[in-house]
């Protein structure tokens, strides 16, 4: 935890940490300020977009300063108390042992990041995976009901949790229509279901702003090529003939 501040303007392991956090733990957008992303696409059903946290923002949830995080953020500060640590590690969601271990890599963050209930995970697709694309309306409940072949009342259980078993069957049938592996709704797999949400939130990021700069439908040949980008990546890191 102790780690001495670097002089050569590399950041140390908790600083980083922090700095990843930061980048990966977004929230989204305010009422006034998806309304004028609405109005400036012309989309009433345009995704919400997701912005960092405010250094000010994180302050006032720590009970902390906004001097204080950005010096913590930027290593100028890296030797909090626990009670602090522990606070920020709440804050976005992260088990506190991935910002008090420096033996830990930065890239690791995803395994350690508190995982989502089945409710949340099924909520997500929704939001995230549309019929038509990102920028269109959401699925409705009797939509995918009527697709997967159950009573919309199971959908609705699901979604606000009041179903804390809803059945093997069910969740495969959920995935299988939103595309994604069954395992992200059936297992707790923490780098399984991390990796969906990075994809998920990788559509729900791009495709709005690609919208807003071309506003057209070419918008989807520039999101088709960033994840072309992304698979022939991982394929390569993987040593996989691309897809």
């Amino acid at each position: 935890m102790a780690t001495p501040p670097r002089q050569d303007g590399e950041l140390g392991p908790l600083a980083a940490k922090i700095q990843a956090l930061f980048a990966r733990q977004l929230r989204p957008v305010s009422d006034h300020q998806h309304a004028r992303d609405v109005a400036a696409t012309g989309n009433p059903h345009a995704p919400r977009r997701r912005t960092e946290y405010s250094h000010s923002a994180v302050a006032r949830a720590i009970g902390s300063t906004d001097t204080y995080v950005t010096q913590l953020r930027y290593g100028q500060r890296d030797n909090p108390n626990l009670k602090l640590i522990q606070k920020l590690a709440d804050f976005f969601g992260v088990d506190v042992t991935y910002l008090v271990k420096d033996e830990i890599p930065v890239g690791e963050l995803p395994l350690y990041l508190k995982q989502p209930s089945v409710r949340d995970r099924v909520n997500n697709l929704f939001d995230k995976v549309r019929p038509n694309g990102p920028t269109a309306a959401p699925y409705t409940d009797d939509a995918v009901a009527a697709a997967i072949g159950v009573d919309v009342a199971q959908i609705r259980r699901v979604r606000d949790g009041s179903e804390d078993d809803p059945g093997l069957r069910l969740l495969q049938a959920l995935a299988e229509h939103f595309g994604v592996p069954a395992a992200y709704l059936t297992d707790t797999d923490a780098k399984l279901i991390a990796g969906v949400n990075e994809q998920l939130d990788l559509l729900a990021d791009l495709m709005p702003m690609a919208a807003r700069h071309l506003g057209d439908t070419s918008s989807l040949s520039v999101l088709a090529a960033v994840l072309r980008h992304v698979r022939e990546r991982d394929a390569e890191q993987a040593g996989e003939p691309p897809a």
